[in-house]
């Protein structure tokens, strides 16, 4: 029997004696004890990480090494094809795979339908000659010719795969309404390893069904997973809107997000874009971000001088230790270059003039920790050292040749650092562990408290009613009560007047409230544009006489600036605002009926109605009675904030980078979200205004009718106690013995 189960059981058959108020109150905590476990455990109960980065930087291949040992999640080949992928432990392997919306589906062919006029824009573009001053300048740039492919390039990327999903469909010969809203479960038989045969038909290049495919959850029998729900999202800006917003929410959710780059390319300007366009700002500062650089292999192939003066410093050691030497030496010259590279990238683009401030907001979080290196293709050739494919067995010799160090699967082990990453996620989830089993102990504390204080209450109630019983007059309780419903009646308007300066107070917090809402909208109104410089190359003809002897084509280079802003940051501020406004509502309404303040000041206006200075009066009994009539004093919740906002920028402009044409567009459908908020915030107000009101003025009109009432039926009660006074003190006194086991009991 649990302690909550005796404690009611042992009160429970003297609730004809225990006040029903109090007992009822004890049943609240103990009832909500379970309750608020359970949300803690299913709120806490998986550590939530994600893995970002741009296609092709090897988040798919990181997870296969750290947590499979084999290729377990297929690799996509183009940002359409790279569907969302969330890994959970479970028994029995399977997979859920979710097929797009039909929404979904609508805004991709819509896309798809932009494409042959996109494709025609990028081909006029292509043929414009460079803007130059010089008289020579159309002679001098005529542009060449330029392939299909290369037009297809120069295609917005959310077009250009559009058309891509809508042709693969066309391909595969597949009705895609028949599949569109859907969940198809794929039941694995043979446990994870033929997990990724199954998923080919969804998630693979060639798959039938994977043009259609927006996300899939897989359920690993792999007990290391316990604890664990792991993503592996798509390369940024993903084009499609609906995975794209899946994927940001996630990211807003997760305790642990990893972010990896390839160290051939280093922190490049797209990995600042992963940044920037994935991660919501709200929030970043409580997660764990590391930043990961994959394909630590590839880096130390391109090195040598990493080598050579590894096997210098290894000469000085005993020829046994010699080669471990020569590899950690090795690995530690290269962390140390590749540390400072990142931390000399992240300075800079933090302190870059005009950077806006949610990217440095972001890359100072990341900042905060030194990367890691890996190299998951080490961990996955040191785990099938026997059986190694061809491919595998060269870039081994070119790794080998390269360092002049004859690899085996230890030091491989070593160069993909696989293990020591894998140990630090798994440790950050016993620290989850930890802060839930914490908060568990302080609600079960809290709870074992609460019990004591409310069974004190009891008894201390038990006590003072068991002295009534012994020491009361019938004749003198009557006359009690005539008095005491003489004097309430006589102060009523007092009592009332007290709900009335509340009311005024309410009201003058409600227009504080609104004044300082339509301030706030003015910063959550605002677009941050962007202007990123890149370089690119064209063809200048460079002949004579308009090629009339022939063409002499020569590459040059200029900069080019591009203007854009990003929809998701003014969806993101659309959210926030309607969070912060969401907030601020139900703080106003909090402050503007400060219930303890109110209660306290009804309780001292009623207790000053009654003769405390006579002989005859009972503090405790009255006292008791105006309190369970305070308790009754309460104000409407608050129901604000449900409505997504941000759905008409999502519609419009989807949820990435809005070129210069477009801003203005941008800015005004964020404009027109932050002012339906403010509207429905106001109207909102208007509402809760009216019904606090309504509350507290039907509770001041009726308060003093109540809570005569209360003291009506307590006096009946007492008067009924003490007309049986044996049998009264009997049943409070059992009920005192059970209170006393209760507490004993704790």
């Amino acid at each position: 029997m649990t302690a909550k189960t005796f404690t009611l059981a042992s009160l429970t058959p003297h609730a004809t004696v225990i006040d029903a108020e109090q007992l009822s109150s004890l049943k609240t905590l103990l009832d909500g004890l379970e309750v608020n476990l359970h949300a803690a455990r299913e709120s806490g109960r998986d550590l939530r990480i994600a893995v970002v980065g741009q296609m092709k930087a090897g988040k798919s291949s990181f997870l296969n090494a750290a947590f499979f040992g084999r290729d377990l999640l297929p690799k996509a080949d183009t940002p359409m094809t790279a569907a969302l992928t969330k890994i959970v432990y479970a028994p029995k392997a399977k997979a859920e795979v979710v097929f797009y919306s039909a929404d979904d589906w609508a805004d991709i062919e819509q896309r798809a339908n932009e494409y042959p006029k996109a494709y025609a824009e990028a081909e006029r573009k292509l043929r414009e000659p460079p803007k130059s001053d010089s008289p020579f300048a159309k002679v001098l740039a005529t542009p060449r010719a330029r392939t299909a492919e290369e037009i297809d390039r120069h295609v917005p990327e959310a077009i250009r795969s559009s058309q891509e999903l809508v042709e693969m469909t066309r391909r595969k010969g597949l009705d895609v309404h028949d599949y569109l809203g859907k969940t198809e479960v794929l039941d694995v038989a043979g446990g994870a390893e033929n997990l990724a045969y199954a998923l080919q038909e969804y998630v693979g290049s060639g798959g039938r069904f994977t043009a259609i495919t927006k996300m899939s959850v897989l359920h690993v029998d792999d007990k290391r997973l316990q604890g664990l729900e792991i993503i592996d999202t798509p390369g940024f800006n993903d084009p499609v809107v609906s995975r794209g917003q899946i994927t940001r929410s996630f990211l807003g959710q997760c305790d642990v997000i990893f972010l990896l780059s390839a160290v051939s390319q280093f922190l490049t300007s797209s990995d600042m874009a992963v940044l920037r366009e994935q991660l919501p700002e709200a929030g970043i500062d409580e997660k764990a971000v590391f930043l990961v650089g994959s394909q630590r292999d590839l880096a130390l192939r391109q090195d040598r001088g990493i080598a050579i003066t590894a096997s210098k410093l290894a000469e000085r050691a005993p020829a046994e230790k010699r080669s471990a030497v020569r590899t950690g030496a090795m690995l530690q010259l290269l962390d140390k270059k590749m540390t400072d590279q990142a931390s000399l990238t992240l300075e800079a683009q933090i302190n870059q003039p005009g950077q806006d401030n949610k990217t440095r907001r972001i890359l100072s979080a990341v900042k905060k920790s030194a990367p890691r290196f890996i190299s998951s293709w080490a961990w996955l050739v040191a785990e099938h050292f026997n059986s190694l494919s061809e491919e595998d067995r060269e870039q081994l010799d070119q790794l080998c040749t390269a360092t002049g160090f004859a690899f085996e699967p230890n030091s491989l082990r070593q160069l993909s650092n696989i293990t020591a990453l894998r140990d630090e996620i798994l440790a950050q989830r016993e620290y989850k562990q930890h802060l839930i089993a914490s908060k568990e102990q302080h609600l079960i504390e809290g709870v074992h408290n609460g019990t004591r204080e409310r069974l004190q209450q009891i008894e201390l109630s038990l006590q003072a009613r068991s002295e009534q019983v012994r020491n009361g007059d019938i004749g003198e309780l009557e006359r009690i009560e005539q008095d005491m419903l003489r004097r309430m009646k006589g102060g009523k308007a007092r009592l009332e007047g007290v709900f009335d300066e509340q009311l005024v107070k309410a009201s003058q917090q409600f227009a504080l409230l609104k004044t300082d809402i339509r301030e706030q909208a003015q910063k959550y109104s605002r677009i941050q544009v962007v202007r990123e410089t890149t370089t690119e190359s064209y063809q200048v003809d460079t002949s004579w006489f308009g090629g009339f002897f022939g063409h002499d084509w020569e590459t040059r280079y200029r900069d080019v600036v591009t203007t854009y802003a990003s929809a998701q940051d003014a969806i993101e501020q659309v959210q926030v605002f309607a969070l912060q406004t969401t907030k601020a509502l139900q703080k106003a309404i909090i402050g503007c009926v400060d219930l303890d303040e109110l209660r306290r000041k009804v309780g001292v206006a009623a207790m000053s109605l009654f003769d405390t200075g006579s002989a005859d009066f009972d503090a405790e009994l009255m006292l008791a009675e105006v309190n369970k009539s305070l308790r009754r004093i309460t104000i409407p919740n608050v129901s604000f904030g449900d409505k997504d906002y941000s759905i008409s920028i999502i519609k419009s402009f989807g949820s990435e980078r809005v070129s210069e044409s477009q801003i203005n567009g941008l800015k005004e459908a964020q404009r027109e979200a932050v002012a339906a908020i403010i509207r429905d915030l106001e109207g909102e107000v208007k509402g809760k205004v009216e019904a606090i009101e309504n509350s507290l003025g039907s509770t001041g009109q009726t308060f003093v009718e109540n809570m005569s009432r209360d003291i009506q039926q307590s006096l009946t009660h007492l008067r009924e106690d003490i007309a049986n006074k044996e049998q009264s003190i009997q049943q409070i006194t059992a009920a005192r013995q059970a209170v006393a086991k209760a507490l004993a009991a704790l």
